[in-house]
């Protein structure tokens, strides 16, 4: 064989040979399901630690304790590498659900837990969530949620409501309560809202109709609805149009660049860019 060729093969096998051993494709072929609760006795709040995967979080009326389901999806050689516990902590419950670091790339499906998690009704809830969909509907108490990615849908919340969210849609309907939301990119819809709102948005449309309260917009870019707010809405706008119809007052702090459409104003109307 040519020297150059031989050279050559022997370095491409030793790169690919390389690649194998560095990459350390993983799969998260096997499947593990683990239920587990814990009395509501003495607890005012619920922390949940997860990482990636869906949460699932029902209220129930008259539910005396959590109870918890986890799918879990992890790499047959491996199927222990994970981090799964319920436990109480003073007046607090704690539910962490995480994979365990590893290396490597995903082949197939990523290792994951999925949960669903019932509490009570009025159990206040702490939820620091890394990566997957979150579901969060039926709770009377305040709710803090710090997501990494993924969608997050709200429905049926009596209370006050903190979102930090780096990426993904946001979906709230039918809360009762001050609204706080910090946002990276994606969508957001807020519908049926009783009480003050404050968004701080990075990017992504933005849909609010009925909301029974005042409501504030800091607004990088992207598209911006406002529909039917019986207080007064201020906006800092950096790019995208807005369209307000029908604000019991209207500040708008700077526009940027978009389109504007403003209808039924029924307090003052403020333009300050």
């Amino acid at each position: 064989m040519n020297p150059i060729k031989l050279i050559t093969a022997l370095s491409t096998a030793t790169l690919l040979s390389g690649c194998i051993v560095v990459a350390n494709p993983i799969n998260a072929d096997h499947h593990t399901n683990k239920e587990f609760n814990l009395n509501k006795s003495n607890l005012s709040a619920l922390i949940i630690d997860a990482g990636a995967g869906s949460l699932i979080i029902k209220g129930e009326e008259g539910r005396d304790e959590i109870s918890v389901i986890a799918d879990i999806y992890t790499d047959s050689n491996n199927p222990n590498n994970f981090t799964l516990s319920l436990n109480k902590e003073g007046n607090k419950a704690v539910l962490e659900a995480k994979m365990k670091s590893h290396t490597g790339f995903w082949l197939n499906g990523s290792p994951h837990i999925d949960l669903v998690v019932k509490v009570p009704k009025s159990m206040m809830l702490d939820i620091t969530d890394g990566s997957g969909e979150i579901d969060l509907r039926n709770i009377s108490a305040k709710v803090v949620i710090n997501d990494g990615s993924g969608d997050i849908e709200i429905n049926h919340v009596i209370g006050n409501l903190e979102i930090n969210d780096g990426s993904g849609g946001l979906y709230v309907k039918n809360v009762k309560g001050d609204i706080t939301v910090y946002d990276g990119s994606g969508e957001m819809e807020l519908i049926d809202i009783e009480g003050d709102l404050e968004v701080d948005d990075g990017s992504g449309s933005i849909y609010v109709k009925n909301l029974d309260g005042a409501a504030s917009f800091s607004d990088g870019s992207g598209d911006m609805t406002i529909k039917e707010v019986s207080g007064i809405v201020t906006i800092d706008d950096g790019s995208g149009d807005i369209d307000v119809q029908g604000a019991g007052g209207l500040k708008l702090l700077e526009t940027g660049s978009g389109g504007l459409k403003v209808n039924n104003v029924k307090g003052n109307f403020e333009i300050d860019s």
